[in-house]
Formats: C-alpha cells, sequence, structure tokens
C-alpha cells in the first residue's frame, strides 16, 4: 500500500495512526521483500506476527505460503483483516501481545517470528519470542536501528538485550537499515531489520555450561546500575572478578557473554 491507500484506508477506519501503540505503516515494497526473503517464508510455515495493521506484511507473508497468526491490539484493524484477508492461512487474534499466550496460539507447531514491531513493545516482543519454551525456527523483525544495533552489540559494548540475545541464538545481524521515508507515517528515527537465529534450550545450555536463565538472573543486577562498578552492583568483594581474569574494576557492559557465563558459575 502507498501512502495515499493508506491514508484512505484510516480514513474508512474512522481515525489515523495511533501513536500510543506505535503505528508506522511499511510503505517500502523493496524492505518488504527483504524481511520475507530474510525468514526464507515457504509454504506451511507457521508464523506469529505482531501488529499487523493494515495487513502490507501479513499478505506478503500468506502468498508466500505462509500460515499467520495475527496478534492485533487495535480492533479496528482486527475487524480490516478479518474481511479484506479472508483465508484459512490467517488467524486473527485480538489483544495485547505482551499479555498472550503464544506457546497456546501455536498448538506445538514449528514456527517463525516475523514482524514490524511496534517500538514500545520490541524488547518484550524479542525477549517473549527468544525465551518461550518451543523458540522459533528464526526471528525477522523490523525495529527501531539503534534498538537493533545494541542487539547484536554493535558498539561491542554488551547490554542486558544484547546478553539475552546472545545467550538465547547461534547468530543475529542486521540485514539492512531502513529509512524513515521507507514508512506511513514516518517515524523520527531510522529503523533496521533484524534477524535472529535461536538455539534450542538444550543447546544454549550446552553451549554455556549452566542454565541462560540463571545467567540473565545475575545479569539483571548487574546492570542495575550501569554507571556503578559491576562489584558494587552485585554486592561482591572484586577479587572474584579478578579470580576468573576479570578486570575489578569491570562495569556490566565490559563482560562478553562468555564471561558473563563464567562469573555466574563462580557466584551459584
Amino acid at each position: 500500500m502507498n501512502p495515499t491507500e493508506i491514508k484512505h484506508a484510516l480514513a474508512t477506519l474512522g481515525g489515523g495512526a495511533n501513536k500510543t501503540l506505535g503505528q508506522h505503516f511499511l510503505v517500502d515494497k523493496n524492505v518488504l521483500q527483504k524481511i520475507v526473503d530474510a525468514a526464507s517464508i515457504k509454504d506451511g510455515d507457521h508464523v506469529i506476527e505482531i501488529g499487523p495493521g493494515l495487513g502490507v506484511l501479513t499478505e506478503e507473508l500468506i502468498r508466500r505460503g505462509a500460515d499467520v497468526t495475527a496478534i492485533e491490539q487495535d480492533m479496528r484493524f482486527v475487524t480490516y483483516l478479518m474481511t479484506t484477508l479472508v483465508t484459512m492461512k490467517l488467524e486473527v487474534v485480538a489483544g495485547d501481545a505482551a499479555e498472550n499466550d503464544w506457546d497456546e496460539l501455536l498448538r506445538g507447531t514449528p514456527w517463525k517470528f516475523v514482524s514490524n514491531l511496534p517500538y514500545s513493545i520490541t524488547s518484550l516482543a524479542i525477549r517473549k519470542a527468544l525465551w518461550t519454551p518451543r523458540p522459533p525456527e528464526i526471528v525477522v523483525v523490523l525495529i527501531q536501528r539503534e534498538v537493533a544495533e545494541r542487539a547484536i552489540a554493535k558498539d561491542g559494548k554488551t547490554s542486558l538485550l544484547s546478553l539475552m540475545v546472545a545467550l538465547a541464538s547461534s547468530s543475529s545481524r542486521i540485514v539492512t537499515r531502513v529509512a524513515r521515508g521507507a514508512f506511513f507515517p514516518p517515524p523520527k528515527v531510522e529503523s533496521a531489520v533484524l534477524e535472529i537465529v535461536p538455539m534450542s534450550i538444550v543447546d544454549r545450555e550446552k553451549k554455556w555450561g549452566i542454565a541462560p536463565e540463571k545467567i540473565m538472573e545475575v545479569a539483571k543486577k548487574g546492570f542495575a546500575h550501569p554507571r556503578k562498578l559491576l562489584a558494587s552492583n552485585l554486592g561482591i568483594d572484586a577479587r572474584v572478578l579478578s579470580d576468573i581474569g576479570l578486570n575489578p574494576k569491570a562495569r556490566s557492559e565490559d563482560l562478553s557473554p562468555d564471561e558473563w557465563a563464567a562469573l555466574t558459575k563462580k557466584l551459584i
């Protein structure tokens, strides 16, 4: 859909984009194709999509053969999708994706997570996808560029988000940067397509030698006050860090995922 078509559709539905829900509709067809290509969508794939809106991405996923479970909070679009995309390949779920039980919606089937995510739910949605009991085969999401870069620790500094992604995945990368003009209405910031390939729950524990959830429990304490020294945040003697080869004056962002795993093993 182009901006004129989106304006017309929104007017028909009785309003504009909902800023509270972070609605920005993708109008760049090249970006749309890159998202679906990165997810390697094929016939029979089961996809969960959050915030389908007017169904631009939804329609392309279905065209490629996917069965889509679309979770939409705005009731205008729930009605719109159910009347314009009438197909057995689409299940529209009305509600807040943060509160829905995704595992129940999946019914035990393999799945992929592909979405143009509302900025306000980005971190929560990625965490929910990666840390569900049955992780997806792949995650491909269109999100704020700054958040995407933080998720892959582009600046070399670990964040709570990049640690969460690293502990749960075999790889992550930015597929492409996306200009503001690729959306209507345009957001105030650039976006990016982020691809994550999750590991199975079993493989995660094998790789890190400890349940990643335990590492995250320690890391949440470590990142509680990012400007403080790690030892101070954790309430431990700095010599504990020295004992495993870490800088006693390190901050949380200085530790790699491997070092976070080593520190957690030392503390438990």
